[in-house]
């Protein structure tokens, strides 16, 4: 079974990437590092105790999925028969 630090960032971590690793003005570091992450568009949860939470694929540059071949349709459905059917005077 994969360790869960593979999945999701450390506390050493999240300090790196909020550059806040200590409370200030009677806020706790937790605050402060949830409110970073929701300026940066950061996606994290937050944990029982408070503690944000960021997982690491969400960090990844994004993967855009490779183009799916169009289904096949009948020449029918096709937007240009279409027109030409509907121009067509009925017998």
């Amino acid at each position: 079974m994969p360790n869960m630090a593979e999945f999701f960032l450390t506390d050493e971590e999240i300090c790196i990437l909020t550059g806040i690793s200590t409370g200030r003005d009677g806020r706790r570091r937790e605050e402060l590092q949830c409110e970073h992450l929701r300026k940066q568009g950061i996606a994290f949860y937050i944990n029982a105790r408070g503690k944000p939470v960021v997982v690491r694929e969400s960090l990844l540059p994004y993967k855009a999925t490779p183009a799916t071949k169009p289904s096949w349709q009948p020449k029918v459905l096709e937007p240009e028969s279409l027109q030409r059917a509907r121009r067509t005077p009925p017998r």
